[in-house]
């Protein structure tokens, strides 16, 4: 039995670096850090779950083209990846400048909750919305059964307010960046429930984990070409742990060490 579906698009991503800061004009030198990598925290949280002998499988959509093929060749489990016929995969270029940040350009490809993605969700334990169609978001969060954690991202596009105000008022685990946390708390529109646990990574910074109260926790800085799903990785291991009993400190450090070895086998910068 799936115990955990994370919801959210599958990509096939383009992930490049350039020298410099990219604009969107002009030329700027680059060289692919990963060309083409399937991607998406549904894939991402996913694995690290399954890592963790915990059940899990992505709530996504995929074409039938070659980047579907490839999106299926990485995925832990197919159970809740639906093929959309005659359609192309979602696919997302990722540019990352010489300081860390990066834009993101998305395409996405057609998406659309099945019968068997219903099913696998209702029957969850476990429900971790990602970045997805808001629509399909909407109708996953009028389930009742599973319990709810969040893989936050500021994308107006998959979370608009009335989504985010019902996901910080749900979720029992919100995982969110330091870039996030504003944003995140401008979009409640009720008091933080006092039994919800959030864990916000600060890059290089650290992890801060709140319940009620803060704990801030280090982490082994690494200089990688290309950080994509370190964060995605991070929840789907800390709710591992959380599912298994430890206590939210310990989910962080387990979090924090399936991240590190996520970003330890990236090549590292030059």
């Amino acid at each position: 039995m799936v115990r955990v579906v994370v919801a959210g698009f599958a990509t096939i991503d383009y992930v490049v670096r350039v020298e410099g800061d990219f604009t969107g004009r002009g030329t700027r030198l680059m060289r692919e850090a990963a060309w083409p990598r399937a991607g998406g925290a549904a894939l991402y949280a996913s694995a690290a779950l399954a890592r963790a002998a915990v059940a899990a499988a992505p709530i996504t959509w995929i074409g039938d083209d070659t980047d579907g093929l490839a999106y299926r060749a990485a995925c832990v489990s197919l159970d809740g990846v639906a093929v959309m016929s005659n359609a192309p995969s979602t696919r997302c270029l990722l540019i990352y400048n010489a300081d860390g940040s990066y834009g993101c350009l998305l395409r996405p490809g057609p998406a659309e909750l099945t019968e068997t993605q219903l099913r696998l969700a209702v029957q969850a334990e476990w429900l971790v919305i990602a970045a997805g169609p808001p629509e399909i978001t909407a109708r996953l969060l009028d389930l009742e059964g599973p319990r709810l954690a969040w893989i936050a991202k500021d994308d107006p596009a998959c979370f608009p307010p009335d989504l985010v105000a019902r996901l910080t008022a749900r979720a029992e685990v919100v995982f969110c960046n330091a870039g996030e946390r504003a944003w995140l708390e401008v979009g409640r529109t009720e008091p933080k429930p006092p039994s919800q646990v959030l864990f916000e990574t600060r890059g290089a910074d650290g992890v801060r984990v709140e319940t009620g109260q803060a704990v801030d926790l280090p982490v082994t800085p690494l200089s990688v070409e290309d950080a994509t799903g370190a964060g995605d990785t991070f929840a789907g291991a800390a709710l591992a742990a959380l599912i298994a009993g430890a206590p939210p400190r310990a989910a962080a450090e387990a979090g924090i060490a399936a991240a590190g070895a996520l970003l330890a086998a990236r090549p590292s910068c030059t």
